[in-house]
């Protein structure tokens, strides 16, 4: 039996770690069963260190935990380096990658402390604290440089369902401070148009609003700000589904697990779990879901094209059901649910 593994950070544990520990306690309670880990990341938090992991890079050619240089290709943590809320710290990183020759720019874009629109990352890359002078700037400065946003959360900049309106719930903001912020980007998104109309459709005439796709509004409007530099917008678990070959594996596994630290609404539609159980549903795979918690019901894993999930948590004493240390509880829950999935 070929077991495919594939796993998210959970917090402060890196998504090898979270891949190793589950399959260290499947492989325990099937012993003749080939376990293959495959560390993944939807864009956020550890984007730099799955990538190192995915990729098999030597740690030594990461310049740090937030930026790693393989070949010709930069990638870039969004989430470390917009720790503050504030852009800027990626806008200089996006510098230094192209002063360095950089011939292609992968940013994870997701999990921000803050949301400006991506001001401060076109400050920074246009050198140049006046609006006007830093856009055609950092336009100038990537010209020719193949730039790609991998973005975690699927959400636009502006609007009821935007960066500002959901921090809400991310980022524990008032609806006043929510407003506030929705005002201020607003009036940053009306000067960036000034500077650079955007482009009118031939066919419609309707003229294109960046601020409004999906993805612009990821890492606190950093989306934004790279689309603007012509950036390919992509989810960033799409992005990990590419270089690692997940089709390729998938097709070969008898049996794929994804892990996720809260299986809800949001993995229904996209990020690591839709991504690996639709590859497993397209290839006639049966896939099984662990999460520290659920927030969705069987109903809604079905739909999903998951065969059953199973939780750290236990809903309704809310206490872990395993050992309090994380790595120790995933893999305890791993050998449990292994011995369900048996091939014998």
């Amino acid at each position: 039996m070929r077991v495919l593994i594939c796993g998210d950070h959970w917090g402060d544990l890196a998504a090898a770690d979270v891949t190793s520990a589950i399959a260290s306690g499947w492989q325990e309670r099937q012993p003749t069963a080939e376990v293959v880990a495959v560390p993944f990341s939807s864009g956020g938090q550890g984007f730099v260190a799955t990538v190192a992991a995915s990729l098999n890079v030597d740690p030594e050619e990461a310049q740090s935990h937030s930026h790693l240089c393989h070949g010709d290709a930069h990638y870039l943590d969004g989430a470390a380096l917009t720790g503050g809320g504030d852009s800027g710290p990626l806008g200089a990183a996006i510098a230094d990658a192209v002063d360095a020759g950089a011939k292609r720019i992968v940013v994870g874009v997701g999990d921000a402390a803050g949301v400006d629109g991506g001001a401060g990352l076109m400050h920074a890359l246009g050198r140049s604290a006046d609006l006007a002078l830093a856009l055609p700037q950092a336009v100038e400065r990537t010209h020719g440089v193949e730039l790609v946003a991998a973005y975690k959360e699927d959400i636009a900049l502006l609007g009821l369902k935007g960066a500002s309106a959901t921090a809400v719930d991310t980022l524990g903001w008032t609806k006043q401070q929510a407003q506030d912020a929705e005002a201020c980007i607003g009036e940053f998104v009306a000067q960036v148009r000034r500077i650079l109309p955007p482009r009118t459709d031939l066919l419609t005439g309707k003229v294109h609003r960046l601020d409004r796709d999906p993805g612009s509004g990821a890492g606190g409007g950093v989306g934004f700000a790279l689309g603007i530099l012509g950036a390919r917008m992509l989810p960033g678990a799409d992005f990990f589904a590419e270089i690692v070959g997940l089709d390729r594996h998938v097709a070969a596994a008898d049996l794929v697990v994804v892990a996720t630290r809260i299986f809800d609404w949001r993995s229904l539609a996209y990020d690591t779990v839709a991504t690996t159980v639709q590859a497993a549903t397209a290839a006639a795979t049966p896939a099984i879901v662990l999460a520290e918690r659920l927030d969705v019901g069987r109903r809604e894993t079905m739909s999903l094209g998951a065969s059953a999930a199973y939780p750290l948590t236990d809903p309704h004493s809310l206490r872990r059901r395993m050992d309090a240390e994380p790595r120790a509880a995933l893999a305890a829950l791993a050998r449990r649910v292994a011995g369900t999935w048996s091939a014998t």
